[in-house]
């Protein structure tokens, strides 16, 4: 290949590439956000025993998300049945996961982190399931010795390089395992600081509890480049209370005085920016907590909030680890979650033409 010596050259071909990039990002707004259903623990199973009764969101929503922890709890049987229904209807499945695990493991953490969880994994698959993606929930965090992980202090990682160096040794392990599998890497928003601003409850010397996320993003961006591992997108847990500001802050007084949502905007853009796709968890604290007409209607209310704030994430996860909502099933019964699922993808629609 023929090295450009031509600044008129570079010039030209640095335009080109700025258009296939706009073209990209243009056509991946372009598309309706994907919805995806996530009940709390076995309560997936809900949706496999009573088919018939959630038509109308069965057949448009894009695919289930799955604990982890699923796969040990769950009868075989049962196992096999959520396999056998993601198959039939031709549904892809994301599984939350820690990805690296435990900071004690120190240069092993990786390797080791991802023969724990695809030993976790394993029974899932003998069942006859897939899984199409990862959602790696705080994988940085935990090496960190965050919110207690590791039993030793002098052990913990103090640099989110040394952290994103492990995570891409987990990757290529599983990759190595399942080839088809891609990644997401899942943040709880909420108790990080992005670009200096402070976290949710503004702890700790820099007011940004567990760390600044941008720094954490940019570390794990630049060991991709580094490596064959790579992250296909990121996800966003940052419920409905914390989008708005409404939820009691420990050192901020008041939390509205941040404009949470605009940050989440802020780091779509950016993913969108460095090709990440981006998925929003979409729940409601306040509602998990009190009754599933709560949890109904302030979930819908973060969609229509986000939709007018410009946000358009690739998927939207109606994801609960919550006591409600309590009815998973039917669509008709009021505040189900797939009676949410329907409520969502109507409006996601906004009004169009052909919608039953």
């Amino acid at each position: 290949m023929n090295r450009l010596t031509s600044r008129g050259q570079h010039v030209r071909t640095i335009s080109i590439l700025c258009v296939g990039c706009a073209m990209l990002s243009s056509a991946v707004l372009a598309r309706e956000p994907e919805v995806w259903l996530c009940p709390p623990g076995k309560r997936v199973l809900d949706l496999v025993k009573e088919p018939g009764t959630w038509d109308f969101s069965r057949r448009r929503i894009a695919g289930l998300k799955l604990y982890i922890g699923l796969f040990r709890k769950t009868k075989t049987a049962d196992l096999a049945a959520l396999a056998a229904f993601v198959r039939k209807n031709s549904l892809k499945v994301v599984v939350e996961c820690g990805g690296t695990l435990n900071p004690d493991w120190q240069d092993e953490a990786g390797e080791k982190s991802a023969k724990v969880e695809l030993a976790g994994f394993e029974r899932w698959y003998e069942a006859g399931g897939k899984i199409d993606y990862l959602d790696l929930d705080g994988p940085v965090r935990r090496l960190l010795g965050r919110a207690g992980w590791g039993k030793d202090p002098e052990k913990r990682f103090v640099s989110y390089e040394r952290c994103a160096q492990e995570l891409m040794e987990y990757m290529a392990a599983v990759k190595k395992a399942h080839p088809k599998i891609q990644f997401f890497l899942l943040t709880n928003f909420p108790n990080w600081g992005y670009k200096g601003d402070v976290s949710y409850h503004a702890r700790g010397p820099k007011r940004q509890d567990w760390g600044d996320y941008h720094e954490v993003v940019e570390a794990v961006l630049a060991a991709t480049r580094k490596s064959e591992s790579k992250l296909t997108g990121a996800t966003v847990d940052n419920p409905y209370e914390y989008l708005l500001g409404t939820h009691r802050s420990v050192k901020l007084k008041p939390p509205s005085a941040v404009d949470w949502l605009a940050r989440v905007r802020a780091y779509e853009d950016f993913c969108r920016e460095n090709g990440l796709e981006f998925n929003l968890i979409i729940n409601s604290e306040a509602g998990g907590k009190a009754s599933d007409r709560q949890f109904f209607e302030k979930t819908l209310d973060m969609v229509t909030r986000y939709q007018k704030a410009g946000g358009k994430p690739d998927r939207y996860f109606i994801q609960s680890w919550y006591k409600h909502p309590t009815k998973i099933v039917p669509e008709a019964e009021p505040y189900s979650m797939t009676a949410l699922a329907k409520a969502i993808l109507i409006q996601l629609k906004q009004g169009e033409d052909g919608v039953e």
